[in-house]
């Protein structure tokens, strides 16, 4: 009789299925992230993952490199800046880099999404304006998936072995301030964008540092939460220009917040920037294209995206690499929406 042939100690996809007590077929639905499978079913099947050590089977590649960068959103011109850096970055490296947004994944950064990346050969993942866990982090190890993250909305203080990479967010916001200051502004609005929100958090903070260097006090709430979109900043500037003490200036904490404070002053028939100052945070190519042209905080957008290219090829080579955060330098960019304070207006 033949000898059957010894068992491979490679965990293999059916050792999950059976450890997780379902078919073959769903434990590969979970594996790749598919949507209809239960939450329940999902968590199931991941913990006998972890608990077997299972890793996927990385696909076949052309031997060609490749990264994958994933966005919430490509609509805005935020995004597109960050691409065109990384994809430049990657051009030069001679990475192929894949695209997905957020409606490809509709059932989150979940670890069977990131056992799925790593399935495709992939150097690593760059994640853009995404929550951050200590889960992300431990999956990371687990799948030896490279992640690097560019303005996290959202990151626990304890997370490790993650590369973060924003912009100067507080020293921006402050110096947006200044500006304002140094104009002859004192009532100085904000629209602080999500409260959930690292970035526009540390932005806020500038806000509050340069108006405290400056012993100025506002007793009435200047500041309107929201959404970064177009419509929160008009809803937002709407609601502190009707405030008995109107600001005479308005900080956006981002472009798209600012141009709805533009469409807000409009409509009201207020001045920009005779009666209203305005000041945003990004400088995207929206800032030029308004009416009067955006003063703006730089945000180096482009830049940003070329480093989490040459960061996660750096730790795909070196895994043993120290995971530290990158602040990128902002610049404030003087037009046409910021202007000295009208006494008029500041003695109403």
């Amino acid at each position: 009789m033949a000898q059957s042939e010894p068992r491979s100690d490679r965990v293999t996809l059916k050792d999950v299925a059976e450890r997780a007590g379902v078919s073959l077929a769903t434990a590969s639905k979970v594996m790749n992230g598919r949507a209809d499978v239960r939450q329940s079913t999902r968590e199931t099947v991941a913990q006998a993952a972890r608990d077997l050590g299972y890793e996927p089977k990385r696909r076949e590649t052309d031997g060609r490199r490749s990264a994958l960068i994933h966005f919430d959103t490509l609509t805005s011109p935020y995004s597109l800046q960050v691409l065109e850096g990384a994809e430049q970055a990657a051009h030069r490296a001679g990475v192929d880099l894949l695209v997905i947004s957020g409606d490809q994944t509709p059932a989150g950064l979940t670890r069977a999404w990131m056992a799925d990346a790593a399935s495709r050969g992939v150097e690593g993942v760059i994640l853009v304006t995404t929550p951050i866990g200590a889960q992300h982090a431990r999956w990371s190890r687990d799948l030896r998936l490279p992640l690097i993250a560019i303005d996290p909305v959202s990151i626990d203080p304890d997370v490790n072995g993650i590369v973060t990479i924003s912009a100067t967010n507080w020293e921006g916001g402050s110096s947006a301030v200044q500006h304002l200051l140094d104009l002859g502004h004192r009532r100085i609005g904000v629209l602080a964008g999500p409260k959930d929100s690292v970035p526009a958090r540390q932005r806020l903070q500038g806000y509050h540092s340069a108006l405290g260097a400056a012993g100025v006090v506002w007793e009435k709430d200047p500041i309107a939460h929201g959404n970064f979109s177009y419509e929160d900043g008009q809803r937002g500037a709407e609601r502190l220009l009707q405030l008995p003490e109107p600001p005479t200036a308005i900080f956006a904490v981002a472009d798209t917040l600012a141009v709805g404070a533009l469409r807000a002053a409009r409509r009201l028939g207020v001045d920009v920037p005779e009666d209203l100052s305005v000041v945003s945070f990004d400088d995207t190519m929206i800032a030029q294209w308004t009416h009067p042209q955006l003063t703006a905080v730089r945000q180096p957008l482009f830049s940003m995206g070329q480093v989490a290219i040459e960061r996660l090829l750096a730790l795909s080579s070196d895994p043993g690499l120290f995971a530290h955060p990158f602040k990128l330098e902002t610049q404030l960019i003087e037009r046409e929406s910021s202007a000295p304070v009208r006494s008029t207006r500041s003695e109403r």
